[in-house]
């Protein structure tokens, strides 16, 4: 679609729900890093980089019953896995930074009266230790986790949440991800979605469904 097409929606939303890991912070390589180290403690380290890419956008809860599933020798609990990959990726954490333009887009965003909503499948630990490192906090009108919902990406719950946590129907909102389950989840909700590339190519984002594919929040 056209940039022209692009501004006129982002000027008629009402809400935009922002994903966290890869559109507010640039976390995947610390992500991919903890899921390495965590499957080398499983059994076997992962290294292949489709088998990696398809745990983005993934709860906690549906990656540690997808690692039961691959390392059945092991024992722990899906509550053991969900734990230690949130220590592990903790443990990274100092290695994680802001998305260059995201913080700028939601102060401008904030200022022009737009109500925000978060919608993440990492954990409710792990969103509260990025806000309070990053200070988004005084940005966001709703907060959905991965602890909030059963069916995670790519189904539309996450964001049909965020969305009636603001009190506004989904196709009042406009979605930012940069995964393609994020892509899809938001697309399921019926909202309009525009795909970041920072993790994904544009190709890959355009054939989840994205209305919308930027390189950066200088576009937006």
């Amino acid at each position: 679609m056209t940039t022209s097409s692009l501004a006129d929606t982002l000027a008629h939303a009402r809400a935009i729900l922002f994903d966290m890991d890869g559109v507010l912070i640039d976390s995947e390589p610390a992500h991919q890093k903890s899921i390495i180290a965590l499957t080398a403690e499983l059994g076997l380290a992962i290294h292949d980089q489709a088998i990696l890419d398809s745990f983005k956008g993934t709860p906690e809860r549906a990656m540690a019953l997808r690692l039961m599933e691959m390392y059945p020798n092991d024992l722990r609990t899906v509550e053991e896995i969900i734990q230690r990959s949130i220590a592990i990726f903790t443990s990274l954490f100092p290695e994680v930074s802001l998305i260059h333009g995201a913080m700028e887009f939601l102060q401008t965003s904030h200022l022009l009266g737009r109500n925000h909503g978060l919608t993440t499948s990492a954990s409710r630990s792990t969103q509260q230790l990025v806000f309070d490192t990053f200070g988004f906090g005084p940005f966001f009108d709703a907060v959905v986790t991965g602890d909030d919902i059963r069916h995670g990406k790519p189904h539309p719950d996450p964001y049909l949440l965020t969305a009636e946590r603001l009190g506004l129907a989904p196709g009042d909102c406009i979605v930012i991800e940069d995964s393609i389950n994020g892509v899809r989840s938001g697309k399921a909700a019926g909202c309009k979605v525009i795909g970041l590339t920072s993790s994904f190519p544009r190709e890959a984002l355009d054939a989840a469904g994205a209305d919308f594919v930027v390189d950066s929040f200088n576009e937006l």
